[in-house]
Formats: C-alpha cells, structure tokens, sequence
C-alpha cells in the first residue's frame, strides 16, 4: 500500500495496481478504487474512532462502507485469518517429500509455502508451488552443524564434541619413535614398544620384529631426538655428537660380555640404535638387593663369594677385549653400567649373564692423548687436607671410580689404568657392599682417593679370609700406574679359580 494523501480530514490508503471505481457514465471519479485481493484502511471523518476500522475482503468493484463493518465482525475476521494460517503438527516420514499451502483469507488463488525443518524459523516463498525436500532425508536426524552430506554424523558429532568442550583436545598425529610405529629397513622392520627407561635427550624401548621363519624377536632401541623442545639448539647439537662418538667406537664392539649393536637408524627426527634388551637390571641393583637382604644373609652386605666372582670375571673379560683385543678404553666402567640379564638359565639360583653398556665416553688408545703437561688441575675445590683438586664436575665418568691421575692431571686421559681402578672399585663392592671411596662430603671422597685409603679389614671380613681377593684389589687400587695391573693381570689371579670361563672368539648373536 501507499499513502496518498488525505481525504476530509481522514486517511485514505492507495495500494498498488488498483482499479479505478467508475461512474454510471463512465468517467473515472474520485479517488481511486478499493483493488481486488488486498486489505485496505477506508476513509473515516475526523476524529472517528479507531474501533470503526476495518479489514474485509472485496470482490471486484464492489466497494467497502465503513458502517457495514462493526467490531465483532473485525475480530471474527482475524480468527479467521489465524485459524487458516496455523499448521498443525504431523509426523513427517523419512525421505518423504511435505508440501505445505497456505490460502490467504484475502486471496482466492493458494500460495504455497515451503517449510524448513533445518531452520528455527519458517519461511515462506509467495507464489511458488515447488516442494521443499527435507534436507539430510537419508539420516533419522538431521544435524544443523552439518554443512556438507560427506561429513559422517560421527565425524560431526566428534566434531561438535571438541567446538563445545575446550577441555577435549583432537587426537594428535603419531610421531615416529611413538609406541606402535615401525622403524627399520625393508626387509627388517621393528614395531616400537614400552618404554624401559629414560634420559635427557633419549629414551630407550622394546622393539618387535617376526623373521621369515614366523619366530619372534625382542630387542631394544635407544632413541635420541635431533631435537628436544626445552633444550636450546647447542645441546640439541652436542647430544647428537656424542652419540655419534658412542656409536663410531660401539659399532665395532663384539663380545658376549659387552651389549650388541645390531644397527643405527639415522633419520630427521631421531637416531635409533637398535640393541639387545636386557632384562634383569644392572649389577648395582644386584648390590642393592644384597644390602637390603643383609640380615637374612648373617650381616653379609655384599654378594656371595661364588656369585661375586663370577660377575667380576666376566666383568674382566669384557674389558680384556677392549683393551687387548681393539685397543679401546671405557672411561666410566661402573656398577650402573653393568647389565645383568637374567632370562639365562637357573639364573636364580647361580647368576645372570653380565654385558657391559655405555660407549658414551670410550675412545681408542692413541699415543698421544693430547693436553700439553702432566701438571696437577687446580679447579678451586680444596679438599680436607688443604690440596685443591678437580670439582665433582669436571671429574669424567663418576667421582667414587675416579683414579688419583685421572683426578690429578689436566687433559683427557686415553689409558686403561684408569678402567683397571675402576675395575677394582667394582670388586670392593662386590665382596663387602660398599664403595671403598665414599664420604658424604665430596671433597673427603677425593682425599681417600688420593691416599689410596681403603678398608683392608672389612674387605678380609667380608671375604671370609681370602688372601687371594685382597691382593687383586690392591693390584688395582695401586696408585703408582706402573706397577699397578693390568686386567691381564687381573684375570690371572688364583682367586678366579673355579670361576672361569673358557675364552672364545666375538659370538655370533
């Protein structure tokens, strides 16, 4: 409709496509007609009251008077209008085309009105007689998150799950030294497992493989990332030298007393150095239990001596390989770095199998080990009698297997004296329990090691009288590296009797 002006003092609206009303002779007169199909407001004097307003529906040319329309028939006229425009409620079958008409109380043609079930609100297109197909006909219930029929309603629904909880974070992409991913090459391919242990930059875990033969094979990978995230890129940087250090001496190590090798996986993302899984702990463990047993045992802190021989001749076969054999030195042969695998037969009853680990700080013996003199370190740290010697840091490999020369000069040292007083430490501990060299005060510890003060007394004690043990450990605790032994030396000793075993060439594994 528009508004056309005023007529008497009253308002006279003028709708759109109207006809006009003509005279007995013809000629248009007066304002315009009231249209067909339409609601008009008629004309009223000034100041008639609103309730002499009306709404009606007209045939063509047949005009409205304002006194044929009361109130009562206003109101009957709008519950018209309302009764036809509601749309009772029905079940709608799935997959069923719904077609809705609505006739308009001031219309005799239908209007046709499409209606939405995936919107809150229904809409009405005029004039158009095409069904409306319920969207998503193919599922029971229609998702109104959904915006493709691609889109799997468990996909959206896990979907809606996150947009609606913050607290439920999307599955995260796998990395690759995850549990159940698969490294190697073709042809030999292990399926990463459990995490046995950790570190600073790596981590070691169980791996998985089938020969052609159907059997199963367990190993172990030791895993270090070419990048962790809360390290700064130098360590990142030094982390990967040192393994590659470890392995450039490890790769050529095969004995039955020392841990295998098998293969390196060098990657972008991480190394992965697949090894023998040991199972049993480490010969430090063994110790601890026997502490822990000590009053069951009699007060015996340490081993028993059979078992404590047989763990230190193998020890010693290890390092007459490296030493004699391919010229290499540990560096940091301690209790922690003996592995003790117990799935060996009556391991219970007569001990494990020990393989000795961590290539981290070996090296091969060189003729010159470098630095340029022999002269005493002189880090700050004094000791209890007044000299000042290394601080526990600067020591390499562990302060209570420190020698007096490796705690005294100020360069690397590429010798095997150094794994021979280490290696005399580890019997110590085998027979009584305790480390010859240990004071809470660490500035103590480097005075008894630099004394050579040991307990000759608990060492007898805890080896029931053995002459022969304490001269082993003497020879090895010897401060003068002339005239201390070598593991030759070692291996030779009569305290060994019965314990030996016969000495074979690299095992094949």
């Amino acid at each position: 409709m528009t508004r056309s002006g005023s007529l008497e003092g009253g308002l006279f609206m003028t709708p759109r496509n109207t006809k006009p009303i003509r005279s007995p002779d013809g000629l248009s007169n007066g304002p315009p007609a009231i249209p067909t199909e339409t609601e008009t407001i008629t004309s009223l004097p000034p100041g008639a009251p609103a309730s002499q307003m009306s709404a009606s529906t007209a045939s063509d040319g047949e005009p409205l008077s304002p006194t044929s329309l009361d109130s009562n028939a206003m109101t009957d006229s709008v519950d018209s209008i309302l009764g036809k425009l509601t749309v009772s409620p029905q079940t709608i079958p799935e997959g069923k085309i719904v077609e809705h008409t609505v006739t308009s109380p001031v219309s005799t043609e239908g209007v046709t009105s499409p209606i939405s079930r995936n919107s809150s609100m229904r809409s009405m297109a005029f004039g158009s007689t095409r069904p409306a197909r319920i969207p998503g006909s193919g599922s029971r219930r229609s998702s109104r998150r959904s915006t493709s029929n691609s889109i799997s309603p468990a996909h959206a629904f896990l979907s809606s799950w996150t947009r609606e909880n913050p607290a439920v974070e999307p599955a995260v992409e796998p990395k690759p030294d995850d549990e159940g991913q698969e490294i190697g090459l073709e042809g030999e391919r292990y399926v990463i497992g459990r995490r046995v242990s950790s570190g600073g930059f790596g981590v070691i875990k169980e791996v998985h493989s089938i020969t052609q033969a159907g059997n199963r094979v367990v190993r172990a990978v030791k895993i270090v990332r070419k990048s962790v995230a809360d390290k700064d890129p130098a360590e990142n940087e030094k982390a990967q030298q040192e393994l590659e250090h470890e392995v450039s001496v490890w790769r050529h190590l095969e004995h039955r007393h020392i841990l295998r090798l098998h293969a390196v996986y060098d990657t972008e993302y991480a190394t992965f150095c697949l090894m023998d899984l040991n199972v049993g702990g480490t010969l430090f463990d063994v110790v601890r239990k026997s502490r822990l047993n000590a009053i069951e045992s009699g007060g015996r802190k340490g081993l028993e001596p059979k078992l404590a021989k047989k763990y230190a001749y193998q020890l010693a076969s290890a390092l007459r390989y490296l030493h004699q054999d391919v010229r290499v030195c540990h560096r940091d042969v301690k209790l922690e770095n003996c592995l003790i695998d117990m799935t060996v037969p009556n391991a219970e009853t007569e001990g494990g199998f020990l393989r000795l680990c961590d290539f981290g700080l070996a090296d091969f013996l060189h003729s010159d080990s470098g630095g340029d003199d022999d002269s005493p370190e002189r880090f700050g740290l004094a000791s209890a009698s007044g000299s000042n010697y290394p601080t526990t840091s600067s020591v390499i490999g562990t302060l209570e297997y420190a020698s007096p020369r490796g705690l005294s000069v100020n360069r690397k040292l590429f010798e095997t004296a150094g794994d021979v007083w280490a290696y005399g430490v580890i019997i110590y501990t085998l027979c009584t329990g305790d480390l010859p060299f240990k004071d809470p005060f660490p500035a103590r510890t480097v005075d008894r090691i630099m004394s050579a003060d040991w307990d000759h007394t608990a060492l007898k004690h805890a080896a029931a009288g053995a002459d022969d043990v304490i001269d082993l450990v003497r020879g090895c605790l010897e401060k003068d590296i002339d005239i201390r032994f070598t593991i030759g030396d070692a291996m030779r000793s009569s305290w060994f009797d019965g314990a030996r075993e016969p000495e074979e060439g690299p095992v094949a594994w």
